[in-house]
């Protein structure tokens, strides 16, 4: 559960989904129904959800205080999923976007086909997800490559530094 309405699961083709109640719905039946809101490839086999963090919480008003959620997966990998607000969200998708198409991602495979959600039923684009390994290799790119990816969002390089090193201490 990542809020009242809001669920988080995993499935056996490495895959993680967020789904919602639709609680506006005017039937009994349509209320029932959960509605497919966010989808992404792992990579990994989750085979157990926590609340929690890897890191101390900060006192209130002091650093980013973002809800975690731990995953532990058979491989023995431990990982966070954060939620983000909606600002927080459209900034870091927007940087997220202007990465992949810098970034060579691993075996040839670019960001987009990886991280797109597939198992035998289908196969779509990730969707209400950001990869915070892809926005944390930002601080390993060259200055010139980050100097771009800055002009490009026309936000400051410090500061767009100072947000993505914001969210990693409050998430890990």
């Amino acid at each position: 559960i990542l809020s009242d309405d809001i669920f988080i699961g995993a499935e056996n083709s490495f895959n993680l989904f967020t789904v919602q109640k639709n609680s506006d719905a005017t039937t009994d039946e349509e209320r029932s129904k959960l509605d497919i809101v966010g989808e992404y490839h792992l990579g990994e086999f989750i085979n157990k959800f926590r609340h929690g963090s890897l890191v101390m919480k900060l006192p209130e008003g002091e650093g980013l205080n973002v809800p975690t959620l731990l995953y532990g997966t058979v491989y023995g990998v431990i990982g966070v999923i954060a939620s983000l607000t909606k600002e927080q969200f459209d900034f870091f998708w927007k940087l997220q976007q202007k990465m992949s198409s810098l970034v060579r991602g691993v075996g040839g495979f670019s960001h987009e086909e990886w991280r797109s959600f597939s198992n035998e039923r289908k196969t779509s684009p990730a969707k209400n997800f950001v990869d915070g390994d892809l926005i944390e290799s930002f601080l390993d790119l060259s200055k010139d490559k980050m100097e771009q990816i800055s002009t490009d969002l026309s936000v400051p390089l410090e500061e767009l530094i100072k947000r993505i090193e914001a969210i990693s201490q409050a998430t890990h």
